[in-house]
């Protein structure tokens, strides 16, 4: 295990990660409250299920907790969640025969903004159905890459490590993603211009 004066320098989360590599419960649960809702999102995008998203939230932590003493501090630790993540994904959507719901995947409409007026709340709406139609039709490897560019907010370089690809694997899965979801979006183009 690498000791935190090797090489980097101590931040609170570094301590934390040694800590809970040493078995202190209570820095994992500090790392797992700091990045809860990150891994969460990046699961609720990819499998578009709310109750999916958490139980496959908590079998990222699980993992996550027993491959801690394998962490390296090779990179971040938040892009070695994000591995985890996305792994147990792949796994639970085999699991599933590959069948992806058209269920929410940008939102549950929980979150449309109550202070709109009724029919700007049922356009909103329609807006997240198309545009979550339009993701559900990307292919895993290419709705991983706009979740975590555009949802996530990674950069090209985090997601190729993210993804154990080559930045010119991002950028192409990328280009591909947004051709088809340009594509797909077309009726919501033709309804904003029409409103």
């Amino acid at each position: 295990m690498m000791e935190k004066s090797q090489t980097l320098n101590s931040t609170p989360e570094l301590d934390l990660i040694v800590a809970a590599q040493q078995g202190d419960i209570s820095a994992f649960k500090q790392l797992y409250q700091s990045y809860r809702d990150k891994i969460y999102n990046l699961i609720f995008y990819l499998l578009g299920q709310t109750m999916l998203a958490e139980d496959v939230l908590q079998m990222v932590f699980i993992k996550a907790y027993q491959a801690l003493p394998s962490f390296r501090f090779q990179g971040q630790f938040v892009s070695w969640l994000y591995r985890i993540a996305i792994n147990e994904c792949h796994d639970q959507q085999k699991r599933l025969a590959a069948y992806v719901p058209l269920e929410t995947i940008l939102g549950t409409g929980e979150e449309l903004d109550l202070n709109l007026a009724p029919d700007k709340i049922h356009a909103q709406g329609q807006r997240q159905e198309i545009i979550q139609a339009a993701l559900s039709q990307l292919s895993t490897n290419l709705r991983e890459v706009v979740v975590l560019k555009y949802l996530e907010g990674l950069s090209y370089e985090e997601i190729a490590l993210v993804l154990d690809c080559s930045t010119g694997t991002v950028a192409s899965r990328l280009s591909r993603a947004l051709t088809q979801l340009e594509k797909s979006l077309l009726p919501l183009k033709r309804f904003l211009l029409e409103r």
